[in-house]
């Protein structure tokens, strides 16, 4: 294990774990900094974030849903944390092209093609594929196993369920919702919870915030 530490900010969700594995995978060793409180005593390396002066270090963040990972940007940058950076499980197949921003968390088995973009804090959850030219923006969550096309727009703070199917040359509207297995045939209106084969709209959710606080101020 290489003494190059890397913080874990938000450590109290379980997905966490994961982040530390991936952690681990690119050879550098996880610090979990516990800054929300009711993080697990055995996650490696935990320390409370009041013992942390210098916070211009590398991090990245915990938690993985929209909400939880806008929540924590917005919470860290406030606190002084400067540098967040983005991990990409050495498992995964990235493309040499695809733009990455600051705070995403590509995880094990994902594949991303060529001239796609990360925006900022997204999180790409295991065995997902994201295809080429697809644009997912900040702070969205794909999950596990779901399947993106090419050509697709996401709007930041999406959240795409498990096993989903996003057809070729669809955009999914900010903050839209869809559910796991769903197959997305048809735009999607943000805010907007779709189910279902082919996916249909169920009802809409409370707007949010998605601006990333790092863009924001920089």
């Amino acid at each position: 294990m290489t003494s190059h530490p890397l913080r874990i900010v938000a450590v109290s969700a379980p997905y966490v774990w994961d982040v530390v594995e991936s952690v681990n995978r690119i050879g550098r060793e996880p610090v979990c900094v516990d800054n929300f409180g009711n993080a697990e005593p055995d996650l490696p390396n935990l320390v409370d974030e009041s013992t942390i002066s210098d916070r211009s270090v590398e991090f990245v963040i915990g938690p993985g849903s929209p909400n939880g990972r806008h929540a924590t940007s917005v919470a860290v940058h406030a606190s002084g944390w400067s540098n967040p950076v983005s991990l990409i499980d050495s498992t995964s197949t990235v493309a040499g092209s695809v733009d990455v921003q600051h705070g995403v968390y590509v995880n094990a088995g994902v594949v991303v093609g060529a001239q796609a973009k990360i925006g900022c804090f997204a999180n790409l959850n295991r065995s997902s594929t994201v295809g080429h030219h697809t644009e997912v923006g900040d702070f969205v969550h794909v999950g596990p196993g779901a399947s993106i096309a090419g050509g697709i727009t996401i709007g930041p703070g999406a959240f795409i369920g498990a096993g989903a199917t996003v057809l070729p040359n669809r955009t999914i509207g900010a903050g839209a919702i869809v559910g796991a297995g769903a197959v997305v045939t048809k735009d999607i209106e943000p805010f907007t919870v779709v189910v279902g084969v082919p996916a249909r709209v169920l009802k809409t959710v409370e707007e949010w915030d998605t601006t990333c606080p790092y863009c924001a101020t920089s």
